[in-house]
């Protein structure tokens, strides 16, 4: 419980979360480049271990879950491919995607640390969400963390944000394969994906490290659409093409001049960007953060776009930004808002 002026108790939260967002960013700051994925399966296990611990947790078939997903295997790896295979198994095509994962894992371990790196991000914004839900009592405030973030447990076998960019790095592997060798097994994916997911994810679209997709439903993401590290993705997300530049890409393919990669036409969006729900971002166009709004033009560093289509509106200074659900965000980032206001 922290403790603040009855007169200000909500603008002295603000100034506490400001100043615990910019410690935690300052510690993860190179959070790409010093996960320790050996480190971060270990703690996987030992939370798997403490759940079915619990009587709760061991009902219901929930001690199966854990044991057959982290508990029974012997790398994050390994783990993966069992939880990723099993979300996409149909029973009717007998196609095998959990080998589909161990081959791509096996033959590229960046993939694998890259999906310590978006466990780790993840779990992190439940340090974020500390100041989300809280109760003003006289001169007392209660800060209340957001369960859903605790730990890595819930985001490994639950969240199926967090299993589509997993689904999408496998695939953009076998996409990538030379003389287009492995695009059958991207595509593959990226339909099976869409089916067990409900979003659609071009298997060429390039994904940085520490990546959260919020809840995933409805987004899509296109070819050439390039998505920096630490982005932060809520539901119906379009990272799309303007009418004009889909119109050139197939005149290009038409004429024998190359398939459609030729012509970059999707986002670019920045390290630490956050795409707020139903941000529509067109073109082949730089975005420096977050986004909820028509935005067909680029964002400043630290500009919140508001609007469809989008006003710039210029950063004000000291001035703590927070997601709609009232998460403090970075303060070194620039935002796109839909609608009224929201995130200012």
């Amino acid at each position: 419980m922290l403790r603040f002026s009855r007169r200000t108790p909500l603008l002295a939260a603000r100034r506490a979360c400001s100043l615990r967002l910019r410690r935690c960013i300052s510690s993860t700051s190179s959070l790409q480049t010093t996960i320790d994925t050996q480190s971060t399966w270990s703690k996987l296990q030992s939370e798997a271990r403490e759940a079915i611990a619990s009587s709760v947790k061991r009902g219901y078939g929930l001690r199966d879950l854990i044991e057959q997903r982290v508990l029974s295997h012997g790398s994050l790896a390994d783990g993966l491919s069992a939880t990723i295979g099993a979300k996409l198994e149909d029973g009717a095509t007998g196609l095998d995607y959990a080998a589909m994962c161990s081959a791509a894992y096996a033959a590229d371990a960046s993939i694998v640390d890259a999906a310590a790196a978006d466990l780790e991000r993840a779990s992190l914004y439940h340090a974020l969400a500390t100041c989300v839900s809280s109760a003003v009592v006289g001169e007392a405030l209660t800060v209340v963390p957001d369960a859903a973030f605790a730990g890595f447990l819930r985001i490994y076998l639950f969240f199926k944000g967090f299993h589509s960019v997993q689904c999408a790095r496998v695939a953009h592997f076998w996409w990538n394969q030379p003389n287009g060798s492995g695009r059958w097994i991207a595509l593959a994916l990226q339909s099976e994906m869409s089916d067990a997911f409900g979003v659609d994810i071009h298997p060429a679209a390039r994904w940085g490290r520490g990546i959260t997709m919020d809840h995933g439903t409805g987004c899509v993401i296109g070819e050439t659409a390039v998505i920096g590290d630490n982005v932060y993705i809520m539901h119906d997300v379009t990272l799309g093409a303007t009418g004009a530049s889909l119109h050139h890409a197939r005149r290009t393919e038409m004429a024998g001049m190359g398939t459609s990669l030729d012509h970059d036409r999707h986002p670019k969006i920045g390290r630490g960007a956050f795409l707020a729900c139903k941000s529509t971002v067109l073109g082949n166009i730089q975005v420096g953060a977050g986004a909820t709004a028509l935005v067909n033009k680029p964002v400043p560093a630290g500009y919140t776009a508001v609007g469809s289509p989008a006003r710039m509106l210029p950063p004000k200074p000291n001035q703590t930004k927070a997601a709609p659900s009232g998460a403090p965000l970075p303060l070194d980032t620039s935002y796109v808002v839909f609608g009224q206001g929201m995130g200012i």
